[in-house]
């Protein structure tokens, strides 16, 4: 053991070594942006620890525009971009700028080669042509009821907790909101009660915890796993750290249950039983049609997929709307008062409720979900630019050419923020900028929702995007026809980069708010 531990910190040091030269010739060292302030960390610490998120990155946009250079682990020259031509461009082209290596080894490790997530190219085309029937708007609306009844029972659970606790008390509402968004993804996505499964759900709430890591460990190490060669990473694999370890047992936990129910929704359509409406009975209902098909490994390989990638997203927007409400009574009364006229939520369709959306929709561009994520260039390639960049050589630059394996930053927060985007006032939380027709058009339009990156766009838009909107609606909606927010006296809440945006307190990811009891 002695033996392999040596080979692999040989192998990190020769990473180290690779990675500090092996962009001696880029071509965009003169492209301007913030010295760096360590030559192992680069700017990372800065873009990833700082607290609250984005108080340098949000500075150089102002400073040097929506496309600058940063520096990465060991000297690295990345490239930070919220210009909307060039993130246009990039997300048109997923063969020319794929996900990072770092991605993709989480990605096939926790979720597997089949997952949508991981594949590329025509399998990735093949399998999100199988599964777009399942995410259809039809099919999320068939969900009603299931997304309805998750928001009635946390709703059951804070009002027993409001009569119990005086009117002062205070309610941290942050573990909840993410065992409704975990039982309203197992139910209406997967067909499965994960809550009650207490062994899953501590899995998968492990899970959580390691990918929220926020450390210089955890940067350290995501710039050196490109480099490290295979066999040491076989290695690795066979003698793993304990944070690969919670990884892989949510991977077997997944993978056993994902088993049983595909055989169980098979054998139930093979025997011509009415399919359930849970949106992978959908999928494979739709499989058994398609000409080109999935294997069950593939449909398997979609659980954990579906899984991480919706609850904490949803469960994180939810606690912000939550959070600015408490913030801004005005708001909240408005809300209730159009909740409340709408009429019984039986009958409501969310989608003409205009401040509700207005909200979502200000939530979703101001606490971005996921506020950056990465790609890299796969071959060489020339990224356009909406307007000129003064190089630090004095050239006026057009166009920008970089190198195969070049990394890029999609920054998503910063493009939200941009005034050329949203106007001089993009940096305030507005929801009525949604309801006066303000909202400037960029000219370049992004994703599938209100020219928002809170749900990517091109080819790799998150396929889930309808049902997380209708999962936020029906919550939020639930929520604040039955209970009243206000922010506690001396606690401050600060938006923190943890893979996710997540609301922390100085113990930790937590919302506390007054939460009262409507009667």
């Amino acid at each position: 053991m002695g033996n392999n531990v040596a080979l692999a910190l040989g192998a990190m040091f020769i990473a180290v070594v690779f990675a500090r030269f092996r962009r001696s010739g880029d071509l965009i060292k003169h492209i301007p942006g913030p010295p760096s302030p360590s030559w192992i960390f680069g700017n990372l610490l800065e873009l990833i620890l700082e607290v609250p998120y984005g108080v340098y990155e949000f500075q150089w946009q102002k400073k040097y525009g929506p496309l600058y250079r940063t520096k990465g682990c060991f000297g690295e020259n990345r490239l930070m971009i919220s210009d909307p031509v060039t993130l246009k461009h990039i997300l048109s082209h997923p063969g020319t700028y794929m996900k990072s290596p770092q991605q993709q080894l989480i990605n096939l490790t926790g979720l597997g080669q089949g997952s949508l997530l991981y594949v590329e190219g025509d399998a990735h085309r093949r399998i999100r042509a199988v599964m777009n029937p399942a995410f259809s708007a039809a099919s999320i609306r068939a969900l009603s009821p299931t997304l309805k009844q998750a928001a009635h029972e946390i709703a059951d659970i804070w009002e027993t907790l409001c009569d119990a606790q005086g009117p002062n008390d205070v309610l941290d509402i942050y573990p909840s909101l993410h065992d409704t968004t975990l039982q309203a993804v197992g139910e209406g996505v997967v067909g499965y009660n994960f809550q009650a499964d207490k062994d899953f759900a501590a899995r998968y709430h492990n899970l959580v915890v390691i990918a929220a890591d926020r450390s210089k460990f955890s940067i350290i190490t995501d710039g050196i796993l490109p480099y490290i060669p295979k066999p040491v990473m076989n290695m690795i694999m066979h003698f793993p750290p304990p944070a690969l370890v919670k990884l892989l047992e949510f991977k077997g936990a997944i993978g056993r249950l994902a088993k049983t129910l595909v055989k169980d929704k098979t054998d139930a359509l093979e025997l011509g039983i009415e399919p359930e409406k849970d949106l992978i009975s959908v999928l494979v209902g739709s499989n058994s049609q398609s000409a080109s098909k999935m294997t069950l490994e593939e449909i398997q390989d979609q659980f954990g997929t579906i899984t991480v990638a919706g609850e904490d997203t949803t469960a994180n927007t939810v606690a912000w709307s939550l959070y600015e409400l408490a913030r801004n009574p005005d708001l909240q009364e408005n809300l209730r008062a159009e909740l409340n006229e709408a009429g019984p939520d039986e009958s409501v369709d969310y989608d003409r409720l205009p401040i509700l959306n207005a909200l979502l929709k200000e939530i979703l561009r101001l606490y971005s979900t996921v506020p950056q994520t990465e790609r890299v260039a796969a071959k060489d390639s020339v990224l356009p630019l909406s307007e000129p960049i003064m190089s630090t050589s004095g050239e006026l630059v057009t166009e920008i050419p970089v190198k195969k394996g070049q990394h890029l930053i999609i920054a998503i927060s910063s493009y939200h923020r941009l005034t050329s985007v949203w106007g001089e006032d993009a940096e305030e939380f507005k929801p009525t900028r949604w309801l006066d027709g303000n909202v400037p058009a960029s000219g370049a339009s992004m994703g599938p929702y209100s020219n928002l990156l809170a749900f990517l766009g091109g080819s790799r838009t998150c396929i889930g995007w309808r049902f997380s909107l209708a999962e936020m609606q029906i919550i939020v909606s639930e929520l604040v026809r039955k209970f009243s927010f206000s922010l506690p006296d001396d606690v401050v809440i600060r938006p923190t980069f943890a893979i996710t945006l997540v609301p922390m307190v100085p113990d930790g990811p937590q919302l506390p708010l007054r939460v009262s009891r409507l009667q």
